[in-house]
């Protein structure tokens, strides 16, 4: 028994040898199916790496989209504060030169021994002068209606420079004696006077006292308000009436200038715009011939004379 099993043993390594060694048939089989394992697996390490690669050049467009995204909003914003910064600076130097131009025009128009135009307010007994007038009473007296002259004599409206044109522009402007007053006095008075006349019944929204400068004594107010043709129980006819006033002081004299004027009229829900040089001049507000009034552009410069003569009666009435 024992030498059967010494025996068995002995041939055991013989049997896996002889078992272990293939024929030259399925060696080349086992090669094949080797080659194909190995290509399988690297075609699987292909695709993985193309996959990885799509991935990641993705995930860099995105990250690269992101980036120029935030930097075009950084830029558009920078650029929107840097176009606003340049609008209000832009808009000052407008204002600046607006102020400048303004009372350069004004030095222009008028000198220290300037007579005041007449009016028919100034015809009248010099006794209705006599008494001092407070700046406040005189802007609340520049706030009512204009008295109404004779509304069959429109005579005085169609006169002869009755809407002087400077420079293609409608301007206003006189200058007020005021003797024994200081440049400070009457800057003073002038400004408590156009302060008051921007808060008047008829005003809107707009009305200001707008630029001072003391040094100069000059000021600036932008004007919006009602401008009334008609009223009773049943109808109101006005517009919106801008312009701007500047009033410039002098030892013993001041110059307040009108100028700017434009108007905004409603008629039934139509609002049209008007300048006072393409709507209230002679060449638009009169007849060909300079006889009559033209129906509404001459109530427009009826209205606006009326106005203007109201105002710089009450500033002359403040500076004494």
């Amino acid at each position: 028994m024992k030498k059967i099993l010494t025996t068995l043993m002995l041939c055991l390594p013989m049997l896996a040898i002889a078992q272990n060694t293939l024929t030259p048939q399925q060696q080349l089989e086992q090669a094949q199916r080797q080659l194909e394992q190995a290509q399988a697996a690297l075609e699987q390490a292909k695709a993985n790496a193309a996959k990885a690669k799509a991935e990641a050049e993705q995930q860099a467009r995105a990250t690269a989209e992101a980036r120029l995204k935030a930097e075009a909003e950084a830029r558009a914003k920078t650029e929107a504060v840097q176009k606003k910064i340049a609008e209000a600076k832009a808009e000052a130097e407008r204002l600046n030169r607006e102020a400048a131009r303004l009372t350069e025009e004004a030095r222009k128009m008028t000198a220290p021994t300037t007579k005041a135009p007449v009016t028919p307010e100034d015809m009248q007994p010099s006794a209705a002068w006599t008494a001092p007038v407070t700046p406040s009473s005189a802007a609340k007296d520049a706030n009512k209606p204009a008295a109404s002259r004779d509304k069959d004599d429109k005579s005085f409206y169609m006169q002869p420079n009755a809407v002087p044109l400077i420079n293609n522009q409608v301007i206003w402007s006189e200058d007020i004696q005021a003797p024994g007053n200081t440049a400070n006095m009457l800057y003073d008075k002038a400004f408590a006077y156009l302060n008051e006349l921007t808060q008047g019944n008829n005003q809107l929204d707009g009305s200001k006292v707008a630029l001072v400068n003391k040094d100069e004594h000059s000021i600036i107010a932008t004007m919006r308000e009602k401008l009334v043709f008609s009223s009773n129980f049943l109808s109101l006819d006005f517009t919106q009436f801008n312009y701007v006033l500047q009033a410039t002081c002098h030892d013993g004299h001041a110059t307040l200038t009108m100028s700017r004027m434009t108007y905004s009229y409603d008629v039934q829900g139509n609002v049209t715009d008007y300048t006072a040089e393409k709507w209230i001049t002679d060449q638009y507000a009169l007849n060909k011939k300079h006889t009559r009034l033209l129906p509404v552009s001459g109530k427009f410069r009826r209205a606006t004379i009326d106005r203007k003569d109201n105002i710089f009666n009450g500033f002359r009435q403040a500076l004494k």
